[in-house]
């Protein structure tokens, strides 16, 4: 049965499967989806994930399933991409890649240890295609401290680039945005996120690691990085200057959150992001995050010049994601298996059955 749920985890949109066999012994299939609306992060495939909050899933679920907001500005993702997750967090990220893309491989980098046990887990639970690297990426190799915060993971930065007041300014402007544009039925949500300040936030302290990208790169082998996605807090440029001249030209499209942060040492972070990334001949566009709007968040997209042309087709872009349908699925599996490994029956559902 391991062999029918490999071939569906690899149709776009499938999170988890469970196989059953009935009374009369006829095989079923119960299919999860990743594309179906998350009312709660208590529901559907997101309520198995390991996480800190759930209030700060329903966050990262907003920003990359709903909004796909590393998929604005002409980003796509081929057959067979290579993506690096830089700043991967607990691994959303890395689970859209491989929601919409099943045939990508994703090199995951998280440097704060207990979040990389997070990441670890759920990756693996859900059969992405992922080279997990307990690492950040930085201008060249050192270990630094980090500032963690358990009730918000996505905020954790090197300590030296830490801002708590600006931190505390950002969930502001994301309850308040949120209120006005976000996805209905986000009320209790917000409360509690709003919560967040009106205490001190927990802090305690992490020593991680730090590599170059370029050494990483020389290590694993890779020829083509077909996405480079940074959301690091504040260390993007550093990101970037870690990267050799020699190894600019691999890397094919950049999406990437930039600090800009009027008063502070990022304070015009994406004119100087933008000019390294015409230096190295990238298109560019670049717009303020819609749910941080105020907060000094943008997001930077680059392409090289030609990669439209790349012979591989485009599995995932701006709106391809469907909700799935059990006629779509049959057939995908009836293409790829025997005629009696096909299941009699595919249900579409919003929890697994609790036995395999």
């Amino acid at each position: 049965m391991s062999k029918i749920r490999d071939v569906l985890l690899r149709f776009p949109g499938v999170a988890r499967v469970r196989l059953t066999h009935t009374g009369e012994g006829r095989l079923e299939a119960h299919v999860l989806g990743w594309d179906k609306p998350m009312l709660s992060p208590d529901t559907g495939p997101f309520a198995e994930l390991a996480k800190n909050n759930p209030d700060e899933l329903q966050f990262l679920h907003d920003e990359i399933f709903i909004a796909e907001s590393y998929l604005q500005g002409g980003i796509v993702l081929r057959e067979d991409a290579v993506v690096f997750d830089v700043g991967a967090n607990i691994g959303i990220f890395s689970l859209f890649v491989g929601a919409r893309c099943p045939s990508a491989e994703v090199f995951a980098f998280e440097p704060v240890p207990d979040v990389f046990t997070q990441l670890r887990t759920n990756v693996e639970r859900h059969g992405v295609s992922t080279r997990l690297f307990e690492i950040g990426l930085s201008d060249r190799e050192q270990q630094v401290t980090f500032n963690f915060y358990p009730d918000l993971s996505i905020m954790s930065c090197r300590s030296d680039y830490a801002d708590l007041d600006n931190e505390t300014e950002l969930v502001k402007k994301y309850v308040a945005n949120a209120r006005e544009t976000g996805p209905d039925g986000r009320d209790e949500h917000l409360a509690r996120v709003a919560s967040l300040v009106d205490k001190d936030f927990d802090l305690s302290e992490r020593r991680c690691q730090l590599r170059r990208l370029s050494a990483v790169i020389d290590e694993a082998g890779v020829t083509c990085v077909d996405l480079l996605k940074i959301d690091v807090q504040r260390s993007e440029l550093d990101v970037l200057k870690g990267l050799d001249d020699r190894h600019w030209a691999l890397v094919r499209q950049i999406v990437m959150e930039v600090h800009d942060e009027v008063g502070t040492p990022t304070e015009g972070r994406v004119e100087e992001v933008r000019a390294l990334l015409m230096k190295h001949g990238f298109e560019i566009a670049d717009t303020e995050v819609d749910l941080l709007r105020g907060a000094g968040r943008y997001t930077v997209q680059a392409v090289r010049p030609g990669y439209e042309n790349d012979p591989r087709p485009v599995i995932a872009s701006v709106g391809s994601g469907k909700e799935l349908d059990e006629a779509t699925l049959r057939d995908w599996l009836a293409d790829r298996l025997p005629e009696h490994l096909v299941p009699r029956r595919i249900t579409l559902v919003d929890m697994l059955p609790s036995v395999d």
